[in-house]
C-alpha cells in the first residue's frame, strides 16, 4: 500500500507541475484576465546579434512568463493575500488608506505640495492666461477653469499617517491656481471647496471608496453647479439638468470601482450604498446653446458618456490632455496637432479648463502657451520657463526630477532650476539661444560667482534676489550691445 500511495504522490506532483503548460496551450479552465494587464509581449524574432547581446532569451523569457497557464489566478490570490492580510495594493500608484479607502500617489503628492515649480512659474503662467484671456475675449471667446475635485481633498481623513505626516504649510499648486484666476480674474469654479462643503448634506458619497473619479452622483451634483455658470460664461442658453430622485444601488457602475479593479482581487472590496438617479433636460432651442471646448483628462469623460454635452451644448468637444480630440478619437485618431489650432479655439463660445489635483503642476496641458505663441510671436522668449515647461511636459522627466530632489534634500523647484540649467548649456553650446535679457538671466542663475554677487547687491539694495537678476541681466545685455 506504501509503494501505490508514493507512486500516486508522484503522479499528482507531475500532474501539478504539467497543468500550467497544459492550461497554457489548452486554455481548458476559464480564467478571468487581468484589469489593466495589457496583451502578452510578442516572442522576439532570433537573430545572431540578438542571441549573443541576450535580448532574444530575455525577450523570449519574459513572452513565455506572460503565458504561464494560471497566471491571472496565482497573480490574483498574492494580491488578495497581501491585500487582507497587510492592506497592500499591488497596482501601480494606489495606495490603501484608513478604512482600506483608495488613493491614488501622485493625488497624495500634489496634496501636501510634494510638486510645486516655484511662485515665479505661476506668475509667469497666469501673466499668459491674462493676455490669451484678452485677446479670445476680443474674439467673443471666453474661457474658465473649473477646479474638479480631489479624493486626496475630499477623504483627507483617510490618507495614511505616513502620508499625512509629510504635508506641511508648504505653498501647493492648488493656492496658485486658485490666487492665479483671482487676480488675473479669470473665472472660476472650485468645485474641491464645493464638494467639501457638501460633504455632510449629500445623501450618497460624491467620491467612492473604492475610485478616484468623482462618483457618478457626484458627477451629476458637479454638473447641476457649473451648467448654470456655463450659461452666465458664454452668454448663451443652457438646458436645464433634472436629476431624479437618487436610490441606494448596491452594484457599482462606471468608473466608482476604477482603483480596486486595477488590484485584481477575488474579493471585491466593500463600499457605501452609491446612487445612479436618471436625468432629463428641460431643452431649449439648439441654436441658442453654446459651442464649448472642454480641456481636460479622464474626469471630462464621466460626462460625455452621461450625455451631458450632447443635451447642453450645441457640440461635443473634448481635448484630452490638449492632445486627442473626442468624440472624433473613438472613430479614428485625431490629435490637436492635426488641426487648426486657434482656428478650433477661436469657434467656440466657452473654453473650460477642467483639471483637477493630480494634474495641478501641469495646468491646462500647455494650453495657454500654445495660444500665447501663435497670438504673441514676437514676444521674447523666456528660457527658464521654457525649460521648465518642457520638463514638466514629461511625466517620466518630471517625476525623476521630483524623486531627485527628495534624495538631495532640496525643493523641486530647486531640482527643477538645476536641469533646465542643464538643458540651457547643452542648447547654448549648439548655439540655438538667442541672447536676450532671458538668456542672461539663465546665465546668472548658474554661475555660482555670479550669483554671489548678486545676493550680496540684493542684500545692499534691500530687494529681491529674483529682482537684483533683472538689474544685472538689463545691464549686461545694455553693454553686450554697445
Amino acid at each position: 500500500m506504501g509503494k501505490w500511495i508514493r507512486h500516486i504522490i508522484f503522479i499528482l506532483l507531475v500532474l501539478a507541475l504539467c497543468l500550467p503548460v497544459i492550461q497554457q496551450n489548452t486554455d481548458f479552465v476559464r480564467i478571468r484576465p487581468l484589469k489593466g494587464a495589457g496583451n502578452p509581449p510578442a516572442y522576439p524574432a532570433f537573430s545572431l546579434k540578438s542571441w549573443s547581446d541576450g535580448t532574444f532569451q530575455e525577450g523570449t523569457d519574459m513572452a513565455i512568463e506572460q503565458r504561464i497557464g494560471f497566471r491571472p489566478f496565482l497573480i490574483r490570490l498574492k494580491n488578495q493575500l497581501e491585500y487582507s492580510l497587510f492592506r497592500k495594493a499591488n497596482a501601480r500608484g494606489v495606495v490603501v488608506g484608513k478604512k482600506r479607502y483608495l488613493y491614488e500617489e501622485d493625488y497624495l503628492r500634489a496634496h501636501r505640495g510634494g510638486d510645486y515649480p516655484g511662485d515665479w512659474f505661476w506668475k509667469e503662467k497666469f501673466r499668459r492666461v491674462a493676455l490669451v484671456r484678452d485677446t479670445l475675449s476680443s474674439l467673443g471667446v471666453n474661457i474658465a477653469v473649473v477646479i474638479e475635485p480631489s479624493k486626496a481633498t475630499y477623504y483627507e481623513e483617510y490618507i495614511p499617517e505616513s502620508m499625512r505626516a509629510l504635508k506641511s504649510d508648504r505653498p501647493t499648486n492648488y493656492g496658485s491656481i486658485i490666487n492665479g484666476c483671482r487676480n488675473e480674474q479669470v473665472p472660476l469654479l472650485d468645485l474641491n471647496e464645493y464638494f467639501l462643503k457638501m460633504k455632510e448634506e449629500v445623501p450618497f458619497p460624491l467620491f467612492p471608496k473604492g475610485g478616484i473619479h468623482w462618483s457618478y452622483y457626484g458627477m451629476l451634483t458637479a454638473m447641476d453647479t457649473l451648467l448654470p455658470l456655463v450659461e452666465q460664461w458664454s452668454a448663451k442658453k443652457v438646458p436645464e439638468l433634472i436629476i431624479g430622485s437618487p436610490e441606494p444601488a448596491k452594484q457599482l457602475r462606471g468608473t466608482d470601482g476604477d482603483l480596486a479593479e486595477l488590484m485584481n482581487l477575488f474579493i471585491k472590496p466593500g463600499h457605501p450604498p452609491m446612487a445612479y438617479p436618471e436625468v432629463d433636460y428641460k431643452q431649449v432651442e439648439d441654436s441658442l446653446k453654446p459651442r464649448v471646448l472642454g480641456i481636460s483628462y479622464s474626469f471630462y469623460f464621466n460626462i460625455i458618456n452621461a450625455g451631458i454635452p450632447d443635451n447642453t451644448f450645441a457640440n461635443t468637444a473634448f481635448w484630452y490632455y490638449n492632445v486627442e480630440i473626442y468624440p472624433e478619437t473613438w472613430t479614428a485618431r485625431k490629435d490637436t496637432s492635426m488641426i487648426n489650432f486657434t482656428g478650433e479655439v477661436e469657434s467656440m463660445d466657452l473654453v473650460l479648463v477642467m483639471i483637477t489635483e493630480r494634474f495641478f503642476y501641469k495646468f491646462a496641458w500647455s494650453f495657454f502657451d500654445r495660444l500665447f505663441d501663435s497670438y504673441f510671436p514676437d514676444a521674447p522668449v523666456d528660457y527658464r520657463y521654457r525649460y521648465t515647461s518642457r520638463i514638466i511636459s514629461h511625466y517620466k522627466w518630471f517625476d525623476e526630477v521630483v524623486a531627485e530632489s527628495a534624495n538631495k534634500g532640496i525643493s523641486v523647484e530647486q531640482g527643477l532650476e538645476d536641469h533646465s540649467g542643464y538643458q540651457f548649456w547643452q542648447d547654448e553650446q549648439k548655439g540655438l539661444l538667442t541672447k536676450n535679457q532671458s538668456y542672461y538671466e539663465m546665465k546668472i542663475r548658474h554661475n555660482a560667482d555670479w550669483m554671489k554677487q548678486i545676493r550680496e547687491k540684493a542684500d545692499k539694495a534691500g530687494i529681491s534676489v529674483d529682482r537684483q537678476i533683472q538689474l544685472d541681466a538689463a545691464w549686461t545685455l545694455s553693454n553686450s550691445r554697445k
